[in-house]
């Protein structure tokens, strides 16, 4: 899939990734913007932000997902990641944040992933998987209780 194959929700998720991402507190790394699409079709966005101490920041794919549990939304459908920066490759969730998107999302739940430069998006970077493609061994705690 690639930016023209996008629907306007794959869009408006990209759009709000890359817009987090001027917020950034980067010290060393790259900078990673995030939107997810809540289960109500709300868009909750998120940025890294790093710290000294090892451990202490937190990824915007994390970031944003608690922006929408703030707001009461437990389970999300789509996340859009946005990656600034010649630190990476690709443009993709760290092992961490895949196991939180299974958390908070669906087998189907859609990653659409790109990186970024002078604030736009290189379209030629675009790529959607699901998490189940991402992560197939994922823990999956919804299976053991009810969340």
């Amino acid at each position: 899939m690639n930016l023209i194959e996008l629907g306007g929700d794959e869009k408006k998720l990209l759009e709000a990734a890359l817009k987090a991402l001027e917020n950034a507190y980067v010290l060393w790394g790259c900078r990673v913007g995030a939107a997810v699409q809540a289960e109500d079709g709300e868009i909750y966005a998120g940025c890294n932000v790093e710290s000294w101490i090892s451990g202490l920041g937190i990824c915007a794919e994390r970031c944003a997902i608690h922006h929408a549990v703030i707001h009461g939304n437990r389970k999300i459908r789509k996340i859009a990641v946005v990656i600034e920066g010649n630190y990476m490759d690709k443009a993709a969730p760290c092992g961490a944040c895949l196991q939180y998107i299974k958390d908070f999302g669906e087998k189907r739940t859609q990653i659409i992933m790109a990186k970024a430069e002078n604030g736009k998006i290189k379209p030629e970077t675009v790529q959607a998987k699901t998490i189940e493609e991402m992560l197939p061994y994922a823990i999956n705690w919804r299976d053991k209780r009810n969340v």
